[in-house]
Protein backbone atom coordinates (compact mmCIF):
# COMPACT_ATOMS: atom_id res chain seq x y z
CA UNK A 1 0.00 0.00 0.00
CA UNK A 2 1.63 3.28 -0.97
CA UNK A 3 2.22 5.97 1.67
CA UNK A 4 0.05 9.03 1.25
CA UNK A 5 1.87 12.81 1.71
CA UNK A 6 0.93 15.00 3.52
CA UNK A 7 1.56 18.25 2.72
CA UNK A 8 2.60 19.90 5.85
CA UNK A 9 2.30 24.24 5.91
CA UNK A 10 4.73 25.62 8.06
CA UNK A 11 3.94 28.18 10.58
CA UNK A 12 5.87 31.02 8.83
CA UNK A 13 3.48 30.86 5.84
CA UNK A 14 0.58 30.86 8.24
CA UNK A 15 1.91 33.83 9.49
CA UNK A 16 2.79 35.43 6.28
CA UNK A 17 -1.11 34.98 5.16
CA UNK A 18 -2.54 36.23 8.60
CA UNK A 19 -0.14 39.37 7.47
CA UNK A 20 -1.52 39.78 4.59
CA UNK A 21 -4.96 39.45 5.67
CA UNK A 22 -4.34 42.09 8.25
CA UNK A 23 -3.10 44.67 5.65
CA UNK A 24 -5.87 43.98 3.43
CA UNK A 25 -8.16 44.73 6.52
CA UNK A 26 -6.43 47.94 7.70
CA UNK A 27 -6.36 49.54 3.51
CA UNK A 28 -9.78 48.86 3.44
CA UNK A 29 -10.71 50.56 7.21
CA UNK A 30 -8.66 53.50 6.32
CA UNK A 31 -10.45 53.98 3.04
CA UNK A 32 -14.12 53.38 4.35
CA UNK A 33 -13.17 55.72 7.81
CA UNK A 34 -11.36 58.32 5.14
CA UNK A 35 -13.99 58.12 2.83
CA UNK A 36 -17.04 58.52 5.46
CA UNK A 37 -15.55 61.61 7.02
CA UNK A 38 -15.20 63.54 3.80
CA UNK A 39 -19.10 62.61 2.93
CA UNK A 40 -20.47 63.80 6.43
CA UNK A 41 -17.79 65.61 7.49
CA UNK A 42 -15.73 65.81 10.59
CA UNK A 43 -15.15 69.00 13.55
CA UNK A 44 -12.34 67.05 15.08
CA UNK A 45 -10.06 68.58 12.08
CA UNK A 46 -8.19 71.72 13.61
CA UNK A 47 -7.93 72.94 9.98
CA UNK A 48 -11.19 73.36 9.76
CA UNK A 49 -12.02 77.26 10.92
CA UNK A 50 -14.30 78.83 8.42
CA UNK A 51 -17.89 78.24 7.51
CA UNK A 52 -16.67 77.66 3.69
CA UNK A 53 -14.34 74.69 4.73
CA UNK A 54 -16.80 73.03 6.60
CA UNK A 55 -19.13 73.34 4.59
CA UNK A 56 -17.39 71.94 2.03
CA UNK A 57 -16.58 68.86 4.02
CA UNK A 58 -19.83 67.71 3.12
CA UNK A 59 -19.20 66.70 -0.81
CA UNK A 60 -21.14 63.98 -2.17
CA UNK A 61 -18.61 61.63 -3.59
CA UNK A 62 -21.24 58.78 -4.52
CA UNK A 63 -23.86 60.98 -5.88
CA UNK A 64 -23.75 64.29 -8.21
CA UNK A 65 -27.63 64.58 -8.33
CA UNK A 66 -28.25 65.34 -4.59
CA UNK A 67 -26.36 66.50 -1.97
CA UNK A 68 -23.41 68.90 -1.89
CA UNK A 69 -21.93 68.48 -5.71
CA UNK A 70 -18.82 69.86 -6.93
CA UNK A 71 -18.87 71.31 -10.44
CA UNK A 72 -15.12 70.51 -11.23
CA UNK A 73 -15.55 73.45 -14.00
CA UNK A 74 -16.55 75.95 -12.13
CA UNK A 75 -15.58 75.13 -9.04
CA UNK A 76 -18.84 75.84 -7.03
CA UNK A 77 -19.81 73.14 -5.14
CA UNK A 78 -23.49 73.44 -5.02
CA UNK A 79 -26.50 72.05 -3.07
CA UNK A 80 -28.71 69.72 -4.99
CA UNK A 81 -32.48 67.78 -4.05
CA UNK A 82 -33.92 67.69 -0.50
CA UNK A 83 -31.19 68.02 1.83
CA UNK A 84 -31.26 68.83 5.33
CA UNK A 85 -27.87 69.96 6.30
CA UNK A 86 -27.16 73.65 4.73
CA UNK A 87 -29.15 75.41 7.80
CA UNK A 88 -27.35 78.53 8.68
CA UNK A 89 -28.50 80.85 11.48
CA UNK A 90 -27.61 84.42 10.87
CA UNK A 91 -29.11 87.91 12.11
CA UNK A 92 -32.15 86.59 13.72
CA UNK A 93 -32.67 84.71 10.61
CA UNK A 94 -32.58 80.93 9.39
CA UNK A 95 -30.78 80.90 5.69
CA UNK A 96 -30.59 77.48 3.32
CA UNK A 97 -26.68 77.91 1.77
CA UNK A 98 -27.06 77.02 -1.82
CA UNK A 99 -23.60 77.52 -2.74
CA UNK A 100 -19.74 77.33 -2.14
CA UNK A 101 -18.09 79.56 -4.83
CA UNK A 102 -14.56 78.94 -5.87
CA UNK A 103 -13.70 82.29 -3.18
CA UNK A 104 -15.16 80.44 -0.71
CA UNK A 105 -18.21 82.50 0.00
CA UNK A 106 -21.16 80.92 0.79
CA UNK A 107 -24.59 82.13 -0.36
CA UNK A 108 -27.66 81.11 1.26
CA UNK A 109 -31.58 81.66 1.35
CA UNK A 110 -33.94 83.22 3.94
CA UNK A 111 -35.93 79.41 4.73
CA UNK A 112 -39.08 81.78 4.77
CA UNK A 113 -40.40 85.04 3.04
CA UNK A 114 -39.81 87.96 5.14
CA UNK A 115 -42.36 90.55 3.71
CA UNK A 116 -44.76 91.39 1.11
CA UNK A 117 -44.50 94.38 -1.48
CA UNK A 118 -45.19 95.21 -5.47
CA UNK A 119 -41.76 94.67 -7.24
CA UNK A 120 -41.84 97.33 -9.26
CA UNK A 121 -40.02 95.32 -12.09
CA UNK A 122 -41.81 97.10 -14.74
CA UNK A 123 -38.86 99.54 -14.17
CA UNK A 124 -36.32 96.65 -14.64
CA UNK A 125 -34.55 94.72 -11.97
CA UNK A 126 -31.65 97.15 -11.06
CA UNK A 127 -34.50 100.10 -10.25
CA UNK A 128 -37.17 97.65 -8.82
CA UNK A 129 -38.56 98.87 -5.15
CA UNK A 130 -37.69 95.15 -4.02
CA UNK A 131 -33.84 95.96 -5.01
CA UNK A 132 -34.49 99.51 -3.05
CA UNK A 133 -35.80 97.76 -0.06
CA UNK A 134 -33.15 94.68 -0.05
CA UNK A 135 -30.04 97.35 -0.59
CA UNK A 136 -28.70 100.30 1.23
CA UNK A 137 -28.53 102.87 -1.39
CA UNK A 138 -28.49 107.04 -1.91
CA UNK A 139 -32.10 106.59 -2.28
CA UNK A 140 -34.67 107.59 0.06
CA UNK A 141 -35.75 104.61 2.52
CA UNK A 142 -33.77 102.40 1.00
CA UNK A 143 -31.94 99.01 2.38
CA UNK A 144 -34.93 98.21 4.42
CA UNK A 145 -33.81 94.85 4.78
CA UNK A 146 -29.87 95.26 4.71
CA UNK A 147 -30.76 97.73 7.89
CA UNK A 148 -31.70 94.35 9.69
CA UNK A 149 -28.85 92.44 9.40
CA UNK A 150 -25.78 92.46 12.06
CA UNK A 151 -21.92 94.46 10.55
CA UNK A 152 -23.01 93.50 6.63
CA UNK A 153 -19.64 95.27 6.28
CA UNK A 154 -17.78 92.21 8.28
CA UNK A 155 -20.27 89.39 7.06
CA UNK A 156 -21.51 90.04 3.77
CA UNK A 157 -19.91 89.85 0.35
CA UNK A 158 -21.33 90.90 -2.71
CA UNK A 159 -24.12 88.36 -4.11
CA UNK A 160 -23.92 87.83 -7.99
CA UNK A 161 -27.42 87.94 -9.58
CA UNK A 162 -27.93 85.93 -12.74
CA UNK A 163 -29.67 88.99 -14.74
CA UNK A 164 -29.95 87.00 -17.79
CA UNK A 165 -33.69 87.37 -19.22
CA UNK A 166 -35.25 84.20 -19.96
CA UNK A 167 -38.33 83.78 -22.53
CA UNK A 168 -37.56 80.20 -22.05
CA UNK A 169 -37.31 78.04 -19.20
CA UNK A 170 -35.80 74.92 -21.37
CA UNK A 171 -32.96 77.49 -21.77
CA UNK A 172 -31.92 79.44 -18.67
CA UNK A 173 -28.39 80.52 -18.56
CA UNK A 174 -26.07 82.37 -15.97
CA UNK A 175 -23.94 84.05 -18.29
CA UNK A 176 -24.80 87.78 -17.48
CA UNK A 177 -24.42 88.88 -13.78
CA UNK A 178 -24.56 91.63 -11.49
CA UNK A 179 -23.14 92.56 -8.19
CA UNK A 180 -25.56 93.45 -5.30
CA UNK A 181 -24.85 92.74 -1.20
CA UNK A 182 -28.47 91.43 -1.63
CA UNK A 183 -30.37 90.06 -3.98
CA UNK A 184 -33.79 87.51 -4.98
CA UNK A 185 -33.12 83.83 -5.75
CA UNK A 186 -32.35 83.65 -9.60
CA UNK A 187 -34.59 80.88 -12.34
CA UNK A 188 -30.79 79.98 -12.75
CA UNK A 189 -30.17 78.66 -9.03
CA UNK A 190 -33.87 77.52 -8.90
CA UNK A 191 -33.57 74.34 -11.48
CA UNK A 192 -29.73 73.79 -11.01
CA UNK A 193 -30.56 73.21 -6.95
CA UNK A 194 -32.82 70.56 -7.99
CA UNK A 195 -36.08 73.37 -8.51
CA UNK A 196 -39.29 71.85 -7.10
CA UNK A 197 -37.59 68.88 -5.98
CA UNK A 198 -35.12 70.58 -3.88
CA UNK A 199 -34.80 72.59 -0.38
CA UNK A 200 -35.25 75.77 -1.72
CA UNK A 201 -39.31 74.83 -2.57
CA UNK A 202 -41.20 75.11 0.96
CA UNK A 203 -44.46 75.10 0.28
CA UNK A 204 -45.06 78.84 -0.43
CA UNK A 205 -45.33 81.04 -3.38
CA UNK A 206 -42.48 83.33 -3.61
CA UNK A 207 -40.76 85.56 -6.06
CA UNK A 208 -37.62 85.13 -8.26
CA UNK A 209 -35.51 88.23 -9.71
CA UNK A 210 -35.53 86.59 -12.58
CA UNK A 211 -37.54 88.84 -15.55
CA UNK A 212 -38.48 87.96 -19.12
CA UNK A 213 -38.32 90.41 -22.31
CA UNK A 214 -40.79 92.41 -21.48
CA UNK A 215 -39.97 92.74 -17.02
CA UNK A 216 -42.59 90.36 -16.11
CA UNK A 217 -41.02 88.23 -13.48
CA UNK A 218 -40.78 84.30 -12.87
CA UNK A 219 -42.62 82.94 -9.21
CA UNK A 220 -42.72 79.77 -7.72
CA UNK A 221 -46.18 78.52 -6.79
CA UNK A 222 -46.88 76.68 -3.71
CA UNK A 223 -46.16 73.32 -5.13
CA UNK A 224 -42.97 73.86 -6.76
CA UNK A 225 -43.40 74.93 -9.81
CA UNK A 226 -42.42 77.72 -11.91
CA UNK A 227 -44.95 80.59 -12.88
CA UNK A 228 -44.66 83.91 -14.68
CA UNK A 229 -46.45 86.95 -13.49
CA UNK A 230 -47.28 89.05 -15.60
CA UNK A 231 -49.23 91.75 -14.06
CA UNK A 232 -46.87 94.04 -12.32
CA UNK A 233 -49.09 95.43 -9.69
CA UNK A 234 -49.19 92.10 -7.60
CA UNK A 235 -48.09 91.44 -4.13
CA UNK A 236 -45.39 89.12 -3.82
CA UNK A 237 -43.48 87.36 -1.36
CA UNK A 238 -40.09 88.53 -0.45
CA UNK A 239 -37.16 85.19 0.63
CA UNK A 240 -33.75 87.45 0.48
CA UNK A 241 -30.38 85.92 -0.24
CA UNK A 242 -27.19 86.82 1.29
CA UNK A 243 -23.39 85.99 0.40
CA UNK A 244 -21.45 84.96 3.65
CA UNK A 245 -17.98 86.88 3.30
CA UNK A 246 -15.74 83.53 2.65
CA UNK A 247 -12.96 84.01 5.40
CA UNK A 248 -16.01 84.39 8.73
CA UNK A 249 -14.86 81.57 10.77
CA UNK A 250 -17.68 78.79 11.96
CA UNK A 251 -18.18 79.31 15.16
CA UNK A 252 -20.42 76.53 15.87
CA UNK A 253 -23.01 74.02 14.01
CA UNK A 254 -23.31 71.04 11.58
CA UNK A 255 -26.25 72.43 9.19
CA UNK A 256 -28.73 70.49 10.76
CA UNK A 257 -32.36 72.52 11.37
CA UNK A 258 -31.60 72.39 15.27
CA UNK A 259 -27.89 72.38 15.04
CA UNK A 260 -27.52 75.52 12.26
CA UNK A 261 -24.11 76.79 11.50
CA UNK A 262 -23.06 80.03 13.41
CA UNK A 263 -20.76 82.49 12.07
CA UNK A 264 -21.56 85.73 14.90
CA UNK A 265 -21.99 86.23 18.51
CA UNK A 266 -22.49 89.07 20.39
CA UNK A 267 -23.03 90.30 23.76
CA UNK A 268 -26.81 90.52 24.04
CA UNK A 269 -27.10 93.25 27.66
CA UNK A 270 -30.04 95.64 26.47
CA UNK A 271 -33.00 95.32 24.00
CA UNK A 272 -30.97 97.09 21.43
CA UNK A 273 -28.39 94.94 21.27
CA UNK A 274 -31.08 92.29 19.54
CA UNK A 275 -31.54 91.11 16.13
CA UNK A 276 -34.77 91.53 14.14
CA UNK A 277 -36.62 87.99 14.42
CA UNK A 278 -35.55 87.81 18.11
CA UNK A 279 -38.15 86.57 20.61
CA UNK A 280 -38.73 88.87 23.58
CA UNK A 281 -41.16 87.22 26.33
CA UNK A 282 -43.61 90.05 28.25
CA UNK A 283 -46.73 89.09 30.63
CA UNK A 284 -46.27 85.50 29.35
CA UNK A 285 -47.02 86.51 25.37
CA UNK A 286 -44.29 86.50 22.92
CA UNK A 287 -43.11 89.16 20.90
CA UNK A 288 -40.65 89.09 17.72
CA UNK A 289 -38.22 92.34 17.34
CA UNK A 290 -39.19 93.97 14.00
CA UNK A 291 -36.76 97.20 14.07
CA UNK A 292 -33.81 97.73 16.16
CA UNK A 293 -33.14 101.57 16.28
CA UNK A 294 -30.62 103.94 18.52
CA UNK A 295 -33.07 104.10 21.46
CA UNK A 296 -36.26 102.03 20.56
CA UNK A 297 -36.90 98.27 19.17
CA UNK A 298 -40.11 97.87 17.42
CA UNK A 299 -41.82 94.75 18.49
CA UNK A 300 -45.07 92.76 17.02
CA UNK A 301 -46.97 89.95 18.74
CA UNK A 302 -45.84 86.41 17.96
CA UNK A 303 -49.95 86.28 17.85
CA UNK A 304 -53.30 87.52 17.81
CA UNK A 305 -54.70 88.57 20.87
CA UNK A 306 -57.14 86.30 22.49
CA UNK A 307 -60.21 87.00 24.66
CA UNK A 308 -61.60 83.60 26.98
CA UNK A 309 -59.01 81.65 24.97
CA UNK A 310 -60.79 82.85 21.39
CA UNK A 311 -59.02 85.13 18.76
CA UNK A 312 -60.64 88.82 19.78
CA UNK A 313 -61.96 89.82 16.30
CA UNK A 314 -62.94 93.92 15.93
CA UNK A 315 -63.78 96.06 13.51
CA UNK A 316 -61.46 98.60 12.29
CA UNK A 317 -63.75 101.38 12.40
CA UNK A 318 -63.87 104.95 12.15
CA UNK A 319 -65.08 106.94 9.19
CA UNK A 320 -62.06 106.28 6.93
CA UNK A 321 -59.31 104.23 6.49
CA UNK A 322 -56.72 105.87 8.23
CA UNK A 323 -55.50 104.59 11.32
CA UNK A 324 -56.37 106.52 14.50
CA UNK A 325 -56.15 105.94 17.97
CA UNK A 326 -59.68 107.45 18.03
CA UNK A 327 -61.28 104.60 15.71
CA UNK A 328 -62.39 101.32 16.87
CA UNK A 329 -59.60 98.77 16.70
CA UNK A 330 -56.74 102.22 17.30
CA UNK A 331 -59.01 102.89 20.39
CA UNK A 332 -58.64 99.41 21.37
CA UNK A 333 -54.97 99.12 21.27
CA UNK A 334 -54.12 102.33 22.88
CA UNK A 335 -56.37 101.65 25.79
CA UNK A 336 -57.26 98.24 26.67
CA UNK A 337 -54.22 96.50 25.43
CA UNK A 338 -51.85 99.39 26.34
CA UNK A 339 -52.87 99.36 30.18
CA UNK A 340 -53.01 95.36 30.19
CA UNK A 341 -48.84 95.76 29.58
CA UNK A 342 -47.16 95.11 32.83
CA UNK A 343 -44.08 97.23 31.23
CA UNK A 344 -46.93 99.85 29.70
CA UNK A 345 -44.67 102.98 31.05
CA UNK A 346 -41.56 101.46 28.67
CA UNK A 347 -43.63 101.68 25.30
CA UNK A 348 -42.16 104.81 23.46
CA UNK A 349 -45.33 106.90 21.30
CA UNK A 350 -44.00 106.89 17.93
CA UNK A 351 -44.70 107.67 14.37
CA UNK A 352 -46.65 104.74 12.26
CA UNK A 353 -46.66 105.28 8.61
CA UNK A 354 -50.22 105.08 6.86
CA UNK A 355 -49.46 106.87 3.26
CA UNK A 356 -51.69 106.07 0.50
CA UNK A 357 -50.58 104.28 -2.88
CA UNK A 358 -52.03 104.70 -5.79
CA UNK A 359 -51.95 102.47 -8.94
CA UNK A 360 -49.28 104.76 -10.66
CA UNK A 361 -46.70 104.30 -8.05
CA UNK A 362 -46.95 101.53 -5.83
CA UNK A 363 -43.41 102.12 -3.73
CA UNK A 364 -43.33 100.69 -0.45
CA UNK A 365 -41.57 104.64 0.06
CA UNK A 366 -44.62 106.03 -0.46
CA UNK A 367 -46.38 105.02 2.58
CA UNK A 368 -43.64 106.90 4.52
CA UNK A 369 -45.02 110.18 3.20
CA UNK A 370 -47.72 110.08 5.93
CA UNK A 371 -47.96 109.39 9.59
CA UNK A 372 -49.90 108.91 13.15
CA UNK A 373 -48.48 109.21 16.57
CA UNK A 374 -49.81 106.22 18.48
CA UNK A 375 -48.54 103.78 21.90
CA UNK A 376 -49.63 101.07 19.66
CA UNK A 377 -50.46 100.08 16.04
CA UNK A 378 -49.90 97.43 13.87
CA UNK A 379 -47.44 95.96 10.60
CA UNK A 380 -48.07 97.77 6.86
CA UNK A 381 -46.33 96.59 3.45
CA UNK A 382 -42.80 96.27 3.76
CA UNK A 383 -42.44 95.91 7.18
CA UNK A 384 -40.68 92.57 8.39
CA UNK A 385 -42.51 89.71 9.38
CA UNK A 386 -46.07 90.98 8.24
CA UNK A 387 -47.09 87.97 6.55
CA UNK A 388 -46.23 85.85 9.22
CA UNK A 389 -50.13 85.64 11.44
CA UNK A 390 -53.12 85.29 9.04
CA UNK A 391 -56.72 86.69 9.55
CA UNK A 392 -55.28 90.23 10.86
CA UNK A 393 -55.72 93.64 10.07
CA UNK A 394 -52.55 95.48 8.86
CA UNK A 395 -52.54 99.47 8.65
CA UNK A 396 -52.21 99.36 4.79
CA UNK A 397 -54.84 101.84 3.41
CA UNK A 398 -56.95 100.68 0.61
CA UNK A 399 -56.38 102.62 -2.87
CA UNK A 400 -58.96 103.96 -4.58
CA UNK A 401 -61.81 103.60 -2.00
CA UNK A 402 -61.04 105.23 1.82
CA UNK A 403 -63.75 102.48 3.13
CA UNK A 404 -61.03 99.73 2.38
CA UNK A 405 -58.37 98.88 4.77
CA UNK A 406 -55.76 95.74 3.93
CA UNK A 407 -55.70 92.46 5.83
CA UNK A 408 -53.39 89.30 5.96
CA UNK A 409 -55.64 86.89 4.62
CA UNK A 410 -55.67 83.14 5.18
CA UNK A 411 -53.27 82.46 2.40
CA UNK A 412 -50.33 85.04 4.20
CA UNK A 413 -50.80 87.53 1.62
CA UNK A 414 -52.72 91.10 1.18
CA UNK A 415 -56.61 91.62 0.78
CA UNK A 416 -58.61 94.32 0.53
CA UNK A 417 -61.81 94.59 2.81
CA UNK A 418 -64.54 97.06 4.23
CA UNK A 419 -63.37 98.77 7.23
CA UNK A 420 -66.28 97.19 8.71
CA UNK A 421 -65.37 93.75 8.71
CA UNK A 422 -64.48 92.23 11.86
CA UNK A 423 -60.78 90.38 11.36
CA UNK A 424 -57.93 89.51 14.68
CA UNK A 425 -55.38 92.17 15.77
CA UNK A 426 -51.50 91.70 16.06
CA UNK A 427 -50.42 94.67 18.18
CA UNK A 428 -47.00 96.19 17.36
CA UNK A 429 -45.76 98.70 19.09
CA UNK A 430 -41.99 100.51 20.30
CA UNK A 431 -40.30 99.65 23.68
CA UNK A 432 -37.17 101.93 25.22
CA UNK A 433 -33.85 100.18 23.89
CA UNK A 434 -32.30 100.55 27.20
CA UNK A 435 -34.36 97.65 28.79
CA UNK A 436 -31.66 94.73 30.48
CA UNK A 437 -32.40 91.23 28.90
CA UNK A 438 -31.76 89.25 31.99
CA UNK A 439 -31.96 85.80 30.30
CA UNK A 440 -33.04 83.43 27.24
CA UNK A 441 -31.61 83.15 24.29
CA UNK A 442 -34.27 85.48 21.83
CA UNK A 443 -36.03 82.01 20.15
CA UNK A 444 -39.13 80.52 20.44
CA UNK A 445 -38.20 77.88 22.92
CA UNK A 446 -36.21 80.29 25.22
CA UNK A 447 -37.30 84.33 24.58
CA UNK A 448 -35.47 86.95 25.87
CA UNK A 449 -37.07 88.23 29.36
CA UNK A 450 -36.61 92.04 30.16
CA UNK A 451 -35.35 93.49 33.52
CA UNK A 452 -38.74 94.82 34.37
CA UNK A 453 -41.77 93.34 35.96
CA UNK A 454 -43.78 91.41 33.19
CA UNK A 455 -46.19 89.72 35.65
CA UNK A 456 -47.85 92.26 38.23
CA UNK A 457 -48.60 95.52 38.17
CA UNK A 458 -45.63 98.19 39.67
Amino acid sequence: MATRKVLKITPFLILINILVLLVIMCFYLFRMIKYYKIENGSFHDESVITLADAVKKKRSYLDDTQGLVLDEESGKYRYKGDVDDNYLYYSGLMYRIIEVDKDNNVRAISEESVTLMYPGFDKGYNDSYINKWLNLSDKEYSGIFEKTLYNTDKYLSNNYYCSNTVDDIENIKCEETIDYKISLLSLYDYKQSGGKSSFINNGKTFNLGTLDQNNNNYFITEDGDIALQQNHNRIVAIRPVITINGTNELLKGNGKEDNPYIIEKHEINTLSDTYVGNIIKIDEKNYKVVEVLDEKVKLVSTDVIVDNDEPYKIKFGGSNNTYSTSNTVGKYLNNNFLNSLSIKDSVVKSEYYVGLLDLNNLDYSKLRSTKVKANVAMLTMGEMFVNEIFDTFTILRGMEDTSIIYVINENGNFFGDSITSKYCIRPAFYLKGDLEIISGEGTEDSPFELGVNNNEEE
